[in-house]
């Protein structure tokens, strides 16, 4: 069984740039307690879990009910999993979730996944009404090291691999390492 870290363990890693300005918070369990950082960041009372199935079952309920309590409706987007469903598709699919679910500038996107899911959550955030909030919630190592940081935001296209995209940066990344517990060794 994989280490367990103390709640105390607490980093908060300020990113700034000349285009970017967020802030990335490492904890286990900073997942219980995102709700009231997301209604800081956001002044809107929608949120827009996009996820997958799998991880909405084990994460997601808990993050919606957390966001509810911080005064936000909440809707869940689910995609399939994996490289295949990081299409125009899939993002199409989502953007008309967020317009019939009434989606306004307001209106914080959470992306709670691996790098696939951040990538294509950051790409539908970057191009709903020019953009709403987004806010990382990576899954995966690599998501949480690489993927949910700097605002790269893609989809596939037939002719190659992450063709159509943005620079998209989040509002903010919350990196719960206790999510890490629930992925195969």
């Amino acid at each position: 069984s994989p280490p367990r870290l103390s709640p105390r363990c607490y980093r908060c890693i300020a990113l700034r740039s000349a285009t970017e300005q967020y802030d990335i918070h490492i904890r286990p369990e900073v997942l219980t307690q995102l709700g009231a950082q997301v209604h800081a960041l956001n002044p809107g009372r929608k949120a827009f879990v996009l996820s997958h199935p799998h991880l909405y079952k084990l994460y997601g309920v808990t993050l919606a009910d957390h966001l509810r309590e911080a005064g936000f409706s909440v809707e869940a987007c689910l995609m399939p999993e994996g490289e295949r469903s990081k299409t125009l598709l899939n993002a199409s699919r989502l953007l008309t979730r967020l317009a019939r679910g009434g989606a306004d500038r307001h209106s914080v996107v959470c992306a709670l996944g691996g790098g696939v899911l951040g990538d294509v959550a950051g790409f539908v955030a970057a191009t709903y009404m020019r953009g709403l909030p987004l806010v990382q919630i990576p899954t995966s190592l690599l998501a949480m090291v690489d993927s949910s940081v700097g605002g790269k935001t893609a989809v596939n296209h037939k002719l190659g691999k992450n063709l159509i995209g943005a620079f998209y940066p989040p509002r903010a990344v919350f990196t719960d390492t206790a999510l890490l517990q629930s992925l195969p060794e």
